[in-house]
């Protein structure tokens, strides 16, 4: 299963008329104002579960894969959110990982560099459950599915077995 790593710049901007999955497979970038109700939920999720998501990445289970963390980045005006893979800490607050998506507006990283970030810079993560055959995490895509379809939405969650419940409530 292909983790859905669609990138999300959190600034206003029109999204053209397409299914989240058509962009994510065009790799297209995403837009959502980080003060909208559900990315400070999705933020807030992520933050306050992710000691548990690095010590199951820390475990290193054949069962779980994938694991990545989701980093603001800013350059200028603009902020950008990448997924950072293959990422390690020595003492939990600060990190290095591989940039694993193509920068659009942020020009001071390139995917597959190593990158150096702090704990507050980590907005999101994810990991795939290979027995559950499903997505954890992920909790930014949760807040952009509010602004799809009911029908979009339900496609894009039952594709990746994504629970977008701790968002929505």
């Amino acid at each position: 299963m292909r983790p859905f790593l669609l990138l999300a710049l959190l600034i206003p901007s029109a999204v053209p008329a397409q299914t989240m999955n058509e962009r994510a497979e065009k790799d297209e970038l995403v837009f959502m104002r980080e003060e909208e109700p559900a990315m400070r939920k999705a933020f807030q999720v992520a933050r306050g579960s992710l000691d548990e998501f690095l010590g199951l990445a820390a475990a290193q289970s054949q069962s779980r894969t994938g694991f990545s963390l989701k980093v603001a980045i800013s350059q200028g005006g603009n902020t950008e959110y990448f997924w950072v893979n293959d990422f390690a800490t020595k003492d939990g607050s600060s990190f290095e990982g591989e940039i694993g998506n193509e920068p659009r507006m942020v020009k001071t990283v390139k995917l597959g560099q190593r990158y150096a970030f702090a704990r507050a810079q980590i907005v999101d993560w994810l990991y795939i459950d290979k027995g559950q055959r499903r997505m954890v995490g992920n909790f930014t895509l949760c807040a952009l599915l509010t602004k799809e379809s009911k029908s979009e939405a339900e496609a894009t969650k039952q594709r990746y077995k994504l629970d977008c419940s701790k968002v929505s409530e």
